[in-house]
This record gives C-alpha cells, structure tokens and sequence, in this order.
C-alpha cells in the first residue's frame, strides 16, 4: 500500500461513513478494484482509520460528551457540585440508553469472520448499496418526529442498536440504518442524528480494538505504520468536516440526494461485477 492509496482509502471510508452512505462497503469496493488486501496484510490500517473517525465524531460532539460525564457524575456522586432534591440528569440518561443501544452489537462477534468473507463479494455489496438507498428513500419520507431523549425507553434504544448491528454488513449504513430507526419510531430528526452519532463512538472503538487484535495475530506490519497514519490522518479530518456536512445537508436538503447516489453506486457495483 502506497502513501497515496492509504490517503484516497482514509478519505473514501470517512467521508461515505459519515454521509451514511457505507464505508465499509466503498471500502470493500475499492479493496477489490485495487487488489490492497485490506482484511489481510492491512487489518491496521484498518483498525487505525475506524479510531481517526471515531476520534473525529468525538471532537465534533465533545459538547454533548462533556454535559454526559458531568450529568452522570453528578448522578453517581462523583461531583463536587451539590446535588439538589428532584434534580434530574438527562444526559446521563442518554449513557445509558447509548450502553443499551450498543448491547446488539455483541450478537454479530460470532459472524465476524462471515462478514469479513462477504467483502470479496461485490455483487452483494451492490445490492446492499441499494438497499441502503432505499432506507435513505424512506427516511426522507417519513412525518417529522416530535420525541426527544425525555421519551426514549429501553426498547427504542436496542431497537436503533438492532439496526446498527446489521449495519456492519459491507455496503449498509450504520448511521443510514440508525437514523432512519430513530425517525421511523417518532424521534425528532435532530436527536435521531445525534444519537445515532454517539452511538457511533463505541461502536467505532470496538471495532478498532477487534482490528487491532487481528492484526496482532497476523503480525503488525511496522514497515507501513507512516503510511497507516497519512491514510489515518486524512480519515480524521475527513471525518470530522463531513459530520458538520451531513448534518447541514440533512436539515437543508434531506436525505434524497443521498438515498439516489446510494442506489446508482449500487448498480453501477452490480453492473461492473458481472462485467469484469
């Protein structure tokens, strides 16, 4: 893997990540079209640009982060602020719904080689690029949600982290899959975004540490950590200016755009496959 090819790799899978439209997937696209073995010789790289997103979602949101931790310690006792009687701390609330909209991911560990084997098919994941346009299509139709995080109960939460566990399958979105799952039940598309963005976060970091342990056990290729890190690099920043993009395009435009180029991608990737 050159220099240049871990940064156009970095940047794909960051920006399409974060517009929901699959990174993996593109990923998986490109990993095929250029023969640059990603699920083998360069699980690291791998493991690198899923921390550079993660990373980037936390700096756009570490707002939000830091009225979680202070919420939540306030509720523990872990604060030196004085709590008051009937106080309440929705943030910390919010931790907990994220924890249990994370759960459902720990069902797809067993599958994970499955999913890795699906990569080298990329008629499937054309057909799953279609599929994802086809929720974006549907999330842009759905009524206006008037919940907010004061109406969110257990089953909404595992019902979003439902979605995002099927969503590790190359070619769905985690976030196109989880928004539209907050929207479709009733939540405002405000909070449907930001909660699928934090849930994000764990999501991400799990998925690092697995990387990084399988590439412990293929043996880290050190020759290539400055090229790991270029491609890193442009993911995080990439990554970081696409979630203030997605959010702007979302609220000003909705998710049409999205949804058509989802679906052309997707055939295109199906046409090409049975071509070559």
């Amino acid at each position: 893997m050159s220099v240049g090819n871990a940064i156009v790799a970095g940047i794909i899978y960051a920006l399409t990540e974060m517009l929901g439209l699959s990174g993996s997937g593109h990923l998986a696209v490109v990993n095929t079209l250029f023969d640059m073995h990603l699920t083998e010789i360069h699980l690291l790289f791998k493991a690198f640009t899923e921390l550079a997103v993660m990373i980037a979602v936390i700096l756009v949101y570490r707002k939000d982060i830091a009225l979680i931790i202070r919420d939540t310690a306030g509720l523990t006792g872990f604060s030196n602020r004085t709590r008051k009687r009937g106080e309440r701390y929705p943030e910390a609330r919010l931790l907990f719904m994220l924890v249990m909209g994370t759960l459902p991911l720990l069902i797809m560990l067993p599958f994970r080689r499955d999913y890795f084997r699906l990569w080298d098919s990329t008629s499937f994941v054309g057909v799953m690029f279609v599929f994802n346009g086809a929720v974006l299509y549907v999330c842009e139709r759905l009524l206006p949600g008037k919940k907010g995080l004061g109406r969110m109960r257990i089953p909404d939460a595992l019902i979003i982290g439902i979605c995002q566990a099927v969503a590790v399958i190359p070619g769905l979105s985690r976030l196109a899959l989880t928004v539209t799952a907050g929207e479709a039940d009733g939540f405002q598309k405000s909070f449907a975004i930001r909660f699928a963005m934090l849930l994000t976060i764990p999501a991400m970091f799990g998925a690092s540490i697995l990387s990084l342990a399988d590439a412990a056990v293929a043996g880290i290729e050190t020759a290539n950590m400055a090229v790991y890190l270029a491609g890193a690099g442009a993911a995080l920043v990439t990554a970081f200016l696409t979630v203030y993009g997605f959010r702007r395009l979302v609220h000003r435009r909705g998710y049409s755009g999205l949804a058509y180029y989802s679906l052309v991608i997707g055939v295109l990737t199906i046409i090409l496959t049975l071509i070559f």
